[in-house]
């Protein structure tokens, strides 16, 4: 960070919390924080408001109790790392001016951060005032703009005891502004939208243990016209409840039921019964939740005039015609994959919602598996397949998927949240199997996962760092022999039956990567004058060179990799490329000249990235064209 980029005393800084940690200069530019060991490190540090933070605490915070022998080691390392980021013009030996040592600690001490932790943390004092003083809709207002600061998980992917804590309080601290905000939209009148009930009725179906939010449900349904709704929505909960924790609905939700179902309730604008106390009430058993992205209010329509009676409902629409995902590579072999994601599709619950995480390396066949499955499970799933790469982002899957259920463009709501409700809604009732291609990231894909039983969803992803809890992770290997044999023949085509020592010597050469292995079928299928052993005796960067064709390359993909890699990951790639087999941490920290806590966070990276595959017993290995590309791919520029 330079002086011009807001540097030197690092005045202005921005930093994120409510979602992935991200700070940003007084400009906008971004920072690179580091490792997310490092930015846990950062996170107790600021949290701490330029209170020094004892290394008993901070070893603590990182690890708990299982701290490792070099632990104040990678700590320093880490803290030297961030007083380079903070202070680039400190001279080399000079002590910290932001980043001070104590006798035995540190203190971080920047000239007025700016936390979105805690302009949260402000938005909700100040609608509490507001609700206080009676200013419903000013209090309604600014909890949407609190809201509207998250972006997924707080710290998303941070490790360590403080992390969590702080990730349960804020979490908890979100539901609780959720419902407050759901119930100032009741008292305003901002609730008669079909679109607004969907909005409350998709959270309500994510906590289904917090009563306060189905209190709010019934209500809103009784007041849109829908009272057999509402009396489901506590029939519901009462199993769930004695299913879950073994104990009936608490004494305010059971008084609205009885309220309800005598026709009792006035229902009219600014009235709320007290099962829906504006007073924050915890899930029972401390259930947990993972907040969204909240873009936009969770009711965010005009007041509306009195109810109309509810229209008979209409007929499930059908999905509009799925169209498959284009594979890089035809489906062959992996009869134990296929066989594992059926029976979690075809065997779960009807009260499940089961979620296959696919992950692997570039070109290893991910969609491809995926797919096949999907057209295997189609029995299990009458009312489709839905189909979405998420390159794009979430926000622009959502509305592809939207539209796919029947909803026109121009009736698609703006913001993710809205979009989300909408989307989990459209499910209600369906059995649908959702296909997300090319996830990047946890807070992106959550929204897109379907909340309803008898709803699946199959992910594919080229890192490993997705956090999805209950989510099946499978691991796509390379092919073995003989289904890369029976790729690389099929894509070469009939022509080449005499040549099948050269082709088995080819499949050798591609080691089981099936976009390998199908781009040099189609060289030689492109091309009959080319010899099968001219391939299979080319040397390495001819070799890379040639694995292209109908617009694909095995080099193109891995350089697209490549590209989304720091420079000290990139770094790493290069030194570590010339490892014979397997290497761990301490041989990568010699050949790339880094301290080992340095090479360990740079194999993370490689690993996230899928051009290094993690063995046993801590080491790594490379994909043998991975390791050509690598001795290849250019140097990162010097910093």
């Amino acid at each position: 960070m330079t002086r011009e980029q807001g540097g030197g005393d690092a005045a202005g800084l921005r930093f994120r919390m409510l979602g992935p940690m991200t700070a940003r200069v007084a400009g906008g530019a971004p920072l690179a924080l580091g490792s997310n060991q490092q930015r846990a490190l950062l996170a107790v540090l600021l949290l701490r408001r330029g209170r020094t933070a004892p290394m008993a605490e901070l070893l603590d915070a990182l690890w708990g109790e299982r701290v490792p022998p070099r632990a104040v080691g990678t700590l320093r390392t880490y803290v030297s790392r961030l007083r380079s980021l903070f202070e680039p013009d400190r001279p080399a030996r000079a002590p910290g001016r932001l980043l001070l040592s104590a006798p035995d600690g540190y203190a971080l001490r920047l000239h007025g951060p700016v936390l979105d932790m805690d302009q949260f943390e402000r938005g909700l004092a100040d609608a509490a005032r507001l609700r206080t003083a009676g200013d419903t809709r000013e209090a309604y207002r600014t909890l949407g703009d609190a809201l509207g600061l998250w972006s997924g998980t707080p710290l998303a992917g941070l490790p360590g005891p403080y992390a969590e804590a702080q990730r349960d309080r804020l979490t908890e601290l979100w539901l609780n502004a959720r419902e407050d905000h759901f119930h100032s939209a009741l008292e305003l009148g901002l609730d008669r939208d079909i679109a607004a009930v969907a909005a409350l009725r998709a959270f309500a179906a994510e906590h289904p243990l917090r009563e306060r939010t189905q209190a709010l449900l019934m209500l809103a349904l009784h007041r849109a016209g829908r009272p057999g709704e509402a009396l489901a929505v506590y029939e519901v909960t009462r199993d769930t409840l004695d299913v879950e924790l073994g104990v009936p609905p608490g004494p305010e939700l059971a008084a609205l039921h009885r309220r309800l179902r005598s026709q009792d309730a006035t229902g009219g604008p600014g009235t709320v019964p007290p099962g829906t106390d504006p007073r924050p009430t915890g899930a029972p058993g401390g259930a947990r939740a993972t907040p969204g992205a909240a873009s936009a209010p969770a009711f965010p329509f005009p007041p509306a005039g009195p109810p109309t009676p509810a229209a008979p409902s209409a007929p499930v629409a059908p999905l509009a015609p799925a169209v498959p995902l284009a594979p890089a590579v035809p489906f062959a072999g992996r009869a134990a994959e296929t066989g594992l994601l059926a029976r979690l599709l075809t065997g779960a619950a009807d009260d499940a919602v089961p979620v296959a995480v696919l992950t692997g390396m570039p070109g290893i066949g991910k969609t491809a598996l995926a797919e096949h499955v999907a057209e295997q499970a189609r029995g299990s799933f009458p009312d489709g397949v839905l189909r979405v790469c998420l390159r794009g982002g979430p926000a622009e899957a959502l509305a592809r998927l939207v539209s796919a259920l029947g909803v026109p463009g121009p009736e698609l709501p703006e913001g993710l949240e809205a979009r989300a409700a909408l989307y989990r809604s459209l499910l209600a009732g369906r059995r649908v199997l959702a296909l997300l291609d090319d996830a990047h990231d946890t807070a992106g894909l959550l929204p897109l996962l379907p909340g309803t039983p008898g709803c699946a969803a199959l992910v594919t992803s080229t890192g490993r760092g997705l956090l999805v809890p209950g989510a099946l992770l499978v691991d796509v290997p390379e092919l073995d022999e003989a289904a890369a044999l029976r790729l690389l023949a099929a894509a070469a085509g009939p022509g080449r039956t005499g040549e099948s020592a050269a082709l088995r010597a080819l499949a050798g050469r591609c080691a089981g990567l099936p976009l390998a292995l199908y781009l040099a079928g189609r060289r030689l299928s492109l091309d009959p004058a080319l010899p099968a052993a001219a391939l299979a005796t080319a040397d390495g960067p001819r070799l890379l060179a040639e694995l292209r064709a109908d617009g694909l390359a095995v080099a193109e993909r891995l350089r697209r990799c490549h590209t989304r890699l720091t420079p000290a990951a990139a770094r790493a790639l290069r030194a570590t490329a010339a490892a014979p087999g397997a290497f761990g941490h301490a041989w990568a920290a010699d050949v790339s000249g880094a301290s080992e806590a340095a090479a360990a966070d740079a194999i993370d990276e490689l690993v996230d990235s899928g051009l290094l595959q993690p063995g046993t017993s801590d080491s790594y290995r490379y994909h043998p064209l991975v390791r050509q590309f690598a001795r290849q791919a250019p140097a990162p520029a010097a910093h």
